[in-house]
């Protein structure tokens, strides 16, 4: 495999055959067309929560709930959403804390998301952690446009890093819980999520394949300053196996790398392994990735949005403005 980056020719040359298979599936699928996504101003994300999570995950510890917009009592959605929509929003995505079950309260907000709708032309998303059926047609009576949920294919790990005792049965149910609903969903699977080691994460490639995805999101650990696993990366290389088995189980269904997925120079080394794996919707990739892309011969379009929003004319953006 030819690339602009010797590193990713180090790979074991049966994982570089899968990924130029992979790649060269996309290809035929969509050609040279790069999507990517950039939240910023454009879609913020607001907690329903505050900074309250009784979880406290080892990769969290609460600390990424402080920087988002916090919406509690939940009244304050209907507020903070016709403020976004008026300062040219494209959307908002409705998160926050889970409680002991790894729930998060979004269904209990449903009449104000359906307010949002009838009001504004925002894209309204949601983190719902695990949920019910009855909680998932509520969500989809308030014109809720689509469901995050974080699949976790290992029980040890789940256990490790946010202190549950679920199995993959409870993932199944939740997931689909939201697809029977009728709900856009876009799974997402974290590598390197059990304290920067691979695990469970192709099982649960397997648990989505149940349902049928919007799109399936990779991301990847990312280190926050405070918790159990600030000092904790994981390995750009174990993307490559991620990525080509999401390709090779998802032929139909777009590959998206999300927005966390690591820093620094491995930030930068993900997105190209991404790349020349057939992953061809990235969000906030570093600047020297677009160079990386660019040179490569990749026609690219920005989107002012969460990266589980399928591109569109309406949410089209100037990346080159925004990106950072």
């Amino acid at each position: 495999m030819s690339t602009l980056n010797p590193d990713i020719d180090t790979l074991d040359p049966t994982v570089l055959e899968r990924m130029r298979k992979s790649k060269q599936q996309s290809l035929k699928k969509s050609g040279r067309k790069l999507n990517i996504f950039i939240t910023s101003n454009f879609f913020p994300s607001v907690s329903l929560t505050g900074r309250r999570c009784q979880l406290n995950c080892k990769h969290c510890g609460n600390k990424l709930l402080s920087g988002l917009i916090p919406a509690n009592p939940h009244e304050r959605l209907e507020q903070i959403a016709c403020h976004l929509a008026k300062n040219g929003a494209k959307g908002m995505l409705i998160t926050g804390g889970c409680d002991i079950k790894g729930k998060v309260p979004t269904a209990a907000a449903a009449q104000y998301i359906k307010r949002i709708k009838q009001q504004t032309n925002l894209i309204v998303i949601a983190h719902t952690g695990f949920i019910t059926p009855d909680e998932a047609r509520t969500l989809k009576d308030s014109g809720l446009d689509g469901i995050a949920f974080d699949v976790v294919g290992d029980a040890g790990t789940v256990q490790r890093v946010y202190g549950l005792d679920t199995t993959g049965g409870d993932y199944l149910k939740s997931l689909q819980a939201i697809s029977d609903a009728g709900i856009n969903i876009f799974p997402h699977v974290c590598v390197g999520l059990d304290f920067g080691k691979i695990g469970g994460e192709l099982p649960a490639l397997e648990l989505i394949r149940n349902i049928n995805p919007t799109t399936v999101v990779i991301t990847g650990l990312m280190s926050v300053a405070g918790t159990a696993m600030s000092s904790v990366k994981p390995d750009p290389y174990d993307f490559a196996e991620v990525f080509c088995r999401a390709c090779e189980l998802f032929p139909d269904i777009p590959i998206t790398l999300g927005c966390a997925h690591s820093s620094g120079r491995d930030r930068e080394l993900i997105e190209q392994i991404a790349l020349e794996s057939g992953v061809f919707n990235i969000a906030l990739p570093t600047r020297s990735f677009v160079k990386y892309a660019r040179a490569k011969g990749y026609v690219i379009e920005y989107f002012g949005t969460c990266c589980g929003v399928m591109p569109q004319y309406s949410t089209r953006i100037d990346g080159d403005l925004h990106l950072k």
